[in-house]
C-alpha cells in the first residue's frame, strides 16, 4: 500500500520508521525535500505535484495540521484523506474548535471571542486572569499572552480567543485511536510537564478520570479515523479539554519504547484498515524533549548509560531556542525509578536550567 504523508517533519519521520515493518511504501509532500521524513521516504513530491502525490497514494494522512490546504481538499475529494478535513478545519480557528467542543458537551475553559486586541483585553479584565490567543495559527505557546492585570506584549491579528486562566493541578493528555470501522481504543494517559507552553517531558501512566470517555465522544463527533492527541487541565480531579491535535502527538512519543505498539504504528493501522489493538503499557514510560541544542558524545554516553533509555535525533537543519530537535525515551520498573531517570536526563540536557533553551 502507498501511504501519502503531507509534511516531512519528525512526526512523519517516526511514522515512516515505525511503519516499515508493515510493508507499505511512503510518499511525502513538502516544499523543500530536506525535512527528516524526506530523508527516508520512498518518494518526495513538491507542492506543485500535489495531485500526482494524491493519485499515487492509496491513503493520505498528515503529520501536522498546518499543511497545504489544496492537497487536503483534493485528497478529501478522492476519499483518501484520513483523518478527514473537518478535524483540520476546526484547528485553523481556535474559536471554532472551542465552539465545536462546547456544542458537543465537552468541557472547556470559559472563553470569549474578540475581533480586536483591545476588545480581547476588555474580556480579559472581566476574567481577572486570562489567556489571550490568536484565533489563527500559533502552536507551542506562540501567538498567545497571559493577562494578569496587564500583558507583556500586544498580539496582532484579526480575531482572538480569550480564555479564563485555569489554575490547574496538572496537565495531562491522552492518545486516542479510532479505526475506519469506528472501533475506539486509547493509550494510558500521561502527566505532562510544560514550561512557557512548551512540552518538556511526560510520564505514563497517570489516572484516567474521564479522559477516555471524553476522547471517545470527540472522535465519534468528528467521525475521526486515526490517532488524535488531546490535552487536558485537571483541577480537583475535574477534567477540561485544553485542545486537541488531529495527528500523532509529542505526548505519545514514549510509546516507542514502553508500549506494545507505538502511536505511529497504531495511526497507520487505523487509516489503512488494518487491525488496531488495545495498547498495553509494559512499564512506566516517559519522553523528554531535546530543545535548542546539539548533542555531543558526552551527553549521549551519559543518557545511554542510565539504561532503559533511547535517543531519537530528528536530523533537522538548524538549531535554535524552543526548537524540538529530538527526544529521549525512558522506562522504569517503578514510577519512582522512572522519575529518577527523568531527573537525570534533565540534568544532563539542561545543566543550567531548561529556561535557557526555550
Amino acid at each position: 500500500m502507498n501511504i501519502g504523508i503531507i509534511g516531512t517533519g519528525q512526526l512523519g519521520f517516526m511514522m515512516i520508521n515505525e511503519g516499515r515493518r508493515l510493508g507499505n511504501r511512503y510518499l511525502v509532500l513538502d516544499s523543500n525535500g530536506v525535512g527528516p521524513a524526506s530523508l527516508i521516504a520512498d518518494a518526495h513530491f513538491s507542492p506543485e505535484e500535489y495531485r500526482k502525490f494524491v493519485d499515487e497514494s492509496d491513503v493520505v494522512t498528515f503529520e501536522f495540521e498546518h499543511v497545504m490546504e489544496e492537497a487536503l481538499i483534493y485528497a478529501q475529494s478522492q476519499k483518501k484523506l484520513f483523518p478527514g478535513i473537518e478535524a483540520v478545519d476546526l484547528k485553523k480557528d481556535r474559536s471554532k474548535e472551542k465552539d465545536f467542543l462546547t456544542d458537543h458537551g465537552l468541557p472547556v475553559a470559559e472563553y470569549r471571542k474578540a475581533d480586536s486586541f483591545n476588545e480581547a483585553l476588555r474580556y480579559a479584565r472581566d476574567f481577572g486572569r486570562a489567556v489571550i490567543k490568536n484565533a489563527y495559527g500559533g502552536y507551542d505557546g506562540k501567538g498567545q499572552v497571559i493577562y494578569d492585570g496587564g500583558v507583556t506584549e500586544e498580539l496582532h491579528g484579526e480575531k482572538f480567543v480569550v480564555e479564563e486562566f485555569i489554575d490547574f493541578d496538572y496537565e495531562a493528555s491522552i492518545i486516542a485511536v479510532r479505526d475506519r470501522e469506528g472501533n475506539f481504543t486509547y493509550f494510558d494517559p500521561t502527566y505532562n510537564y510544560n514550561r512557557e507552553a512548551i512540552f518538556i517531558y511526560n510520564a505514563a501512566p497517570t489516572e484516567e478520570l474521564v479522559m477516555p470517555d471524553m476522547a471517545r465522544k470527540l472522535l465519534e463527533a468528528l467521525d475521526y479515523h486515526g490517532v488524535m492527541g488531546i490535552e487536558f487541565y485537571v483541577r480537583n480531579r475535574q477534567v477540561i479539554i485544553n485542545e486537541y491535535a488531529p495527528r500523532v502527538h509529542n505526548s505519545g512519543h514514549h510509546t516507542l519504547l514502553g508500549s506494545s505498539v507505538s502511536q505511529f504504528e497504531e495511526h497507520l493501522r487505523a487509516i489503512s484498515g488494518m487491525p488496531v489493538p488495545k495498547p498495553i503499557l509494559y512499564r512506566p514510560s516517559s519522553s523528554v524533549n531535546i530543545l535548542g541544542q546539539d548533542l555531543n558524545q558526552d551527553k549521549v554516553k551519559k543518557i545511554l548509560s542510565l539504561g532503559e533509555s533511547e535517543i531519537y535525533w530528528y536530523g533537522k537543519a538548524g538549531i535554535r531556542r524552543r526548537r524540538k530537535v529530538g527526544h529521549v525515551n525512558l522506562t522504569g520498573y517503578t514510577r519512582e525509578k522512572l522519575d529518577h531517570r527523568i531527573a537525570s536526563v534533565m540534568d544532563i540536557l539542561y545543566p543550567d536550567g531548561v529556561q535557557n533553551y526555550i
